[in-house]
């Protein structure tokens, strides 16, 4: 693990009607992995911000839904960062639920074969569905013959699963939800992963606000994006940190838990640990969520 290539969030969103130039980058951290050599392995040793891990990413998943499952959590987390960007702005009421995303499928079932992770559930026998509906599926499934409508690739699709005989774990799912009029376009540009939730949620946010949090400046930081607004910890700091201080960037924003210390192995207390290391004169600011961010940047412009 090396520190990877950043992205500029403020160039991965587009928003509908809004033209203004924004001045400033908001950039989203990534850490590189590699297969280790041992050239690789003994640098890594070296370097307090290289790092060596073994991998165990999609072991005991099934290939059939190995792409799928990557998407849907990509998706996902597009859909996270929109939705609580509309909620910081407090105009969640343009947020319509479009249906269910199917997250995983118990493949040991082969009635399920039909259906696909990444798949939006919209209808079960015909009535629209809802996240209440979705706690009651296995049920209805394990009861008879059921017609599923689905949007597949952006295609509606009719399916007919037969009557499941199973006692255990059939799927589950996430509420889809979508903007009423389409409005925000994100291209992540080759970047993935849920840790740049945070950054994108701000890019999104100041552009549907018109705000310039930015005046200029090049932040960047990491965090996933929670319900609620939160910024969950996220793995990689040191190298993200010290990709942030070879661009230039002047803040970092890190998750922050307030149980935890600088005497732990927190987020914040290894961004910290590894601007000092690197001597950089980069700010390293604690957050919990995402109206920390925006309460930094309005006050600090």
């Amino acid at each position: 693990m090396k520190p990877g290539p950043l992205g500029d969030a403020v160039q991965m969103v587009s928003v509908k009607h809004e033209s203004e130039e924004i001045n400033g980058k908001i950039y989203v951290t990534t850490v590189s992995r590699r297969p280790a050599t041992l050239a690789s392995y003994l640098a890594a040793l070296a370097s307090y911000y290289s790092d060596v891990k073994t991998d165990y990413t999609n072991q005991g998943i099934m290939g059939k839904d190995n792409r799928d499952i990557q998407q849907a959590f990509m998706a996902n987390s597009r859909q996270a960062a929109i939705v609580e960007a509309y909620r910081a702005a407090k105009i969640e009421n343009e947020l319509t639920i479009k249906g269910v995303r199917i997250m995983a499928v118990n493949r040991d079932v082969s009635n399920l074969d039909e259906l696909r992770v990444n798949d939006i559930l919209t209808a079960v026998n015909e009535e629209p569905v809802t996240q209440e509906m979705l706690s009651t599926l296995t049920d209805t499934l394990k009861a008879n013959t059921t017609s599923l409508t689905v949007i597949r690739n952006g295609e509606t699709q009719d399916l007919s699963i037969d009557k499941i005989s199973f006692d255990g774990y059939l799927l589950n799912g996430v509420l889809a939800i979508e903007e009423k009029t389409p409005t925000v376009t994100i291209d992540s540009k080759g970047f993935g992963g849920p840790s740049g939730g945070a950054m994108l949620t701000l890019s999104i946010y100041q552009q549907i606000t018109g705000q310039d949090l930015l005046n200029g400046r090049t932040i960047a930081g990491t965090g996933t994006i929670e319900s609620a607004g939160g910024v969950g910890q996220v793995g990689g700091i040191s190298q993200k940190v010290a990709a942030a201080h070879s661009a230039g960037a002047e803040l970092f924003f890190v998750p922050n838990l307030t149980e935890l210390d600088l005497t732990t192995t927190s987020n914040y207390a290894e961004a910290v640990r590894t601007r000092d290391f690197l001597q950089s004169d980069m700010e390293i600011i604690p957050v919990n969520n995402i109206q920390d961010i925006i309460r930094y940047l309005e006050t600090t412009i």
